[in-house]
């Protein structure tokens, strides 16, 4: 028979015959083109349950069609982390998108501090710790609650008494919530006389001494817990002839003036901290 010859089935090596004059001769024999017939299936797409042909020889057959896959792909955007300037591929279906890559937030594990108001510990987050590194600024070392009593200036300082009839001055913000307590001590040693502060809690938050500077000049130095220096302060005359004392120091690094006021509903005086 002119035009005829025969090939080998590309799956089972079997014959298959073939005319010269075909475009497109099969590679397969009939019996191997019904096999791989049955090894497709349908199944519906995942988002919109369109129809999708699928083989059973498939390790990761798909579960959404072309189209939404298409639509999966569009919402994914990149953004800078806020970090380090890096790469994020965030979502548009995320309600909360990173703002951190994953290197930064791997180099700023979160930190747990004891606070250095109340003594409670209390954790200072990724976001933050990243936050200050990039400004240059020191990790808060008061907690939360502490943090929101101190800021509400101006503070009240007023002189009052306890339970036993000692004399404690009491500082309060400006919506009346306790920040501290201070009261005169000594430590037993000639001369070594001070004034202890501790928080509403009880927690001891500083001791301050009178001090004289190399080159003369008094001035309060007040040391927190661990011995560090929290802040010195000194008095000062305003330019009208006005006494007040300036202090420099505190978790922000920050100058504050402290006045004495007298109060119009009682008579009695109390000092305001700006």
């Amino acid at each position: 028979m002119a035009g005829w010859y025969v090939i080998s089935c590309s799956d089972c090596q079997g014959e298959v015959r073939v005319h010269e004059d075909w475009s497109n001769p099969p590679s397969i024999c009939g019996s191997c083109k019904e096999v791989r017939k049955n090894q497709w299936y349908d199944k519906s797409c995942e988002s919109c349950s369109a129809i999708i042909r699928v083989n059973k020889e498939w390790s990761n057959p798909p579960r959404y069609c072309a189209s939404c896959k298409d639509a999966q792909k569009a919402k994914w955007y990149d953004k800078p982390c806020e970090g380090c300037g890096g790469t994020i591929h965030a979502n548009r279906d995320w309600d909360h998108p990173p703002v951190f890559c994953k290197p930064c937030k791997n180099a700023h594990p979160p930190q747990y501090k004891s606070c250095s108001h109340c003594g409670n510990t209390f954790t200072i987050p990724t976001g933050t710790l990243i936050n200050c590194a990039k400004q240059g600024w020191d990790p808060p070392n008061r907690c939360k609650d502490c943090r929101e009593l101190f800021k509400f200036k101006p503070f009240k300082t007023v002189r009052e008494t306890d339970f036993l009839n000692n004399v404690v001055w009491r500082t309060y913000n400006s919506r009346g919530q306790f920040i501290s307590e201070s009261r005169d001590a000594s430590s037993g040693l000639p001369g070594d006389n001070y004034r202890e502060h501790r928080s509403a809690s009880g927690q001891v938050i500083g001791r301050t001494r009178d001090r004289e500077g190399i080159i003369g000049g008094h001035y309060r130095e007040t040391r927190g817990a661990d011995g560090g220096v929290k802040s010195t302060s000194r008095d000062r005359e305003g330019v009208f002839g006005d006494h007040y004392s300036e202090s420099t120091g505190g978790s922000s690094n920050t100058t504050h003036q402290t006045r004495s006021h007298d109060n119009l509903l009682d008579g009695k005086k109390h000092r305001e901290t700006w």
